[in-house]
C-alpha cells in the first residue's frame, strides 16, 4: 500500500538525511557544495532567509526543495531532488507551491526565480504549469559530467510589474532579446533611442597601468566583501543576489577589488561585487579580471547590470561578454523594481548536444548564438566620444 507524503519546513536535524538524497539522487555530481556538507547545510536550515521544504514518509524524507529570499521581496528556488521510488507523484511541484504559499505569507515575496536544466524537457515544462515566466538561458554554464545549459524563469506577482521602473531607454543591441521577454511577460514598449557614448578612451583603459593579482582566501574575501558593502551597494553593477564570494582580484592598494564565486567543482564563476576607489573604470577592471580568472582555469564567467545603465552595457559586450537572459522587475531600490541583463561570457566552445528546450527557450538560444556571432566573428570598434 503506497504510504501518504507529508510536507514540511526541514529543521537542522534534517541535514545528514537531505545531504544522504543527493548524493544518491546525484552521484555526487550536483554542482552546489552546500548538498553535499553536512554540517554547512545545517547551518543553512536554521538561517532567517532559507526557507527548506521536504518530502517525508513516515521520517524518511524522499523528496527536497529550497527557497532563499531577501528582505525587498526577491527569493530564488533551487535544489529540487526527489527519491527516484517517488517519481511520477508531480511531488517537485507540489514543494514548490506549499513553499511559495508560505513565503506569500510570512516573507511577502513579489518575485521567485528559477533556473531549469535542459537535459529533458520536464523542468521547463514544471515550472511553466506553475506559472513562471521564461526570461532566457544560461549556455553551457555548468559541466559535470557534461556539458548543461540552464533556462531562467521566473514568478511575478502583479505587485512587482507595477512598481517596475521603465522611464530609460533601451540599449538597441538588448531590444531582439527584450521583445522575446516583454512577449512573454506582457510588458509595455521601451523605446531604443539612446545613443552610445561609452568612449574609446573608457575601453582602451585596459591598457592603463592598474595591476591586480588572485588572493584565493575565501575568509579574507568575504570578510572584506562584508566590510564594503555599504560602497558596493552604491554602484549598480556590483548586485548580484544569492552568492557570496570566495575568491578576490585586487590592486596591490586595495582600492580595487573584484569579488568573484568561484566553483571548484565545473569551473563556473560569477562576478558578485567591484569596488573600485582607485576609479579605473569597469572596462579596465572586467577586462584583466577576465584575463586572470582564465588563467585560472575559469570556463565560465557570469555578471548582471541594470538595464537602464546603458554606458555599463556597451562596455560588458565590447569586453566579449553577451547578453544572454533579461530579467524585469528584478530589484527592488526604493519603492521601485529595477530590470537587469544577465551577461555571461565561455571560454570553451559552446556544446548543445543534448539539450532539449521548451517553447520560447529556443528563441533565446537563437538569438545567444546571433549575439555571439556578432560579438565574436564581426566585432565592432569602440565608440568615438
Amino acid at each position: 500500500m503506497k504510504k501518504d507524503i507529508t510536507l514540511r519546513k526541514a529543521i537542522p536535524r534534517d541535514a545528514a538525511q537531505i545531504v544522504d538524497l543527493y548524493q544518491s539522487v546525484y552521484q555526487g555530481d550536483y554542482s552546489d557544495p552546500m548538498m553535499s556538507e553536512t554540517a554547512r547545510l545545517r547551518a543553512a536550515l536554521g538561517r532567517d532567509d532559507y526557507y527548506w521544504i521536504v518530502a517525508s514518509i513516515d521520517d524518511r524524507i524522499v523528496g527536497s526543495v529550497v527557497y532563499q529570499h531577501t528582505l525587498t521581496g526577491f527569493a530564488k528556488v533551487f535544489g529540487a531532488v526527489i527519491e527516484n521510488d517517488c517519481r511520477g507523484q508531480n511531488l517537485t511541484e507540489r514543494m514548490m507551491e506549499f513553499g511559495y504559499a508560505q513565503l506569500r505569507a510570512i516573507a511577502h515575496v513579489e518575485v521567485v526565480y528559477a533556473t531549469t536544466r535542459t537535459v529533458s524537457s520536464a523542468p521547463q515544462k514544471l515550472t511553466a504549469n506553475l506559472g513562471y515566466r521564461k526570461l532566457g538561458i544560461f549556455p553551457n554554464v555548468h559541466k559535470t559530467s557534461g556539458y548543461e545549459t540552464h533556462c531562467l524563469t521566473a514568478l511575478f506577482t502583479k505587485s512587482a510589474f507595477d512598481s517596475r521602473f521603465t522611464d530609460f531607454a533601451l540599449h538597441p543591441r538588448l531590444r531582439p532579446l527584450f521583445e522575446i521577454v516583454r512577449r512573454e511577460c506582457g510588458l509595455p514598449a521601451i523605446p531604443d533611442d539612446w545613443i552610445p557614448h561609452t568612449s574609446a578612451e573608457n575601453f582602451s583603459r585596459a591598457r592603463s597601468a592598474l595591476e591586480l593579482e588572485l588572493i584565493h582566501a575565501p575568509r579574507l574575501t568575504k570578510r572584506r566583501f562584508d566590510e564594503g558593502k555599504n560602497t558596493l551597494a552604491q554602484d549598480h553593477h556590483t548586485f548580484f543576489p544569492f552568492q557570496e564570494p570566495n575568491l578576490l582580484i585586487s590592486s596591490a592598494d586595495q582600492d580595487v577589488e573584484v569579488f568573484c564565486y568561484f566553483s571548484e567543482t565545473d569551473k563556473h564563476c560569477v562576478l558578485i561585487g567591484i569596488h573600485d576607489l582607485y576609479n579605473a573604470g569597469l572596462a579596465d577592471i572586467v577586462e584583466k579580471a577576465s584575463v586572470i580568472l582564465q588563467d585560472l582555469g575559469v570556463r565560465y564567467i557570469e555578471f548582471i547590470i541594470r538595464a537602464d545603465e546603458s554606458a555599463k552595457i556597451e562596455i560588458a559586450m565590447q569586453a566579449g561578454f553577451i547578453p544572454c537572459a533579461y530579467f524585469p522587475a528584478m530589484h527592488l531600490i526604493g519603492a521601485q523594481r529595477y530590470d537587469f541583463v544577465i551577461f555571461s561570457r565561455s571560454y570553451e566552445i559552446l556544446n548543445f548536444r543534448n539539450i532539449r528546450l521548451e517553447g520560447v527557450n529556443r528563441e533565446y538560444l537563437n538569438q545567444y548564438l546571433q549575439l555571439w556571432k556578432k560579438n565574436s566573428l564581426e566585432p565592432e570598434p569602440a565608440c568615438a566620444a
